[in-house]
């Protein structure tokens, strides 16, 4: 799937809530997912492909040679979603208001990509 398929299922998964109580999170690793491939391709835009590299790292390459803004939204939005795939037993749930944000933001990049 494209990055803005699973952005879309993700949307879609939000905007249903009839998945029970993972919605949410369902909606997170996709979101998370469609980001990764976003990230993926605009290093390679940048400076060719690095798929040995990890998401920390593509976010470093983003960080110095793309723009800060767009450098910000990716880390922003990476780090909030990885927070929401990976809950600890004393965690809540992230909300679906959190990840519909965080879906917009990675919306965002995909359409200035």
């Amino acid at each position: 799937m494209s990055a803005a398929e699973l952005l879309g299922q993700a949307q879609r998964i939000l905007a249903t809530r009839n998945t029970g109580g993972d919605s949410s999170r369902m909606a997170a690793f996709l979101a998370r997912r469609a980001l990764e491939d976003i990230i993926d391709e605009r290093c390679a835009e940048l400076v060719g492909h690095v798929p040995a590299a990890s998401t920390r790292s593509k976010l470093l390459i983003l960080r110095a040679l793309d723009t800060p803004v767009v450098a910000d939204r990716a880390a922003f939005a990476w780090n909030r979603l990885s927070n929401a795939c990976h809950l600890h037993a004393f965690e809540m749930q992230p909300s679906t208001a959190e990840v519909e944000s965080l879906c917009g933001t990675v919306s965002g990049l995909l359409t200035d990509g």
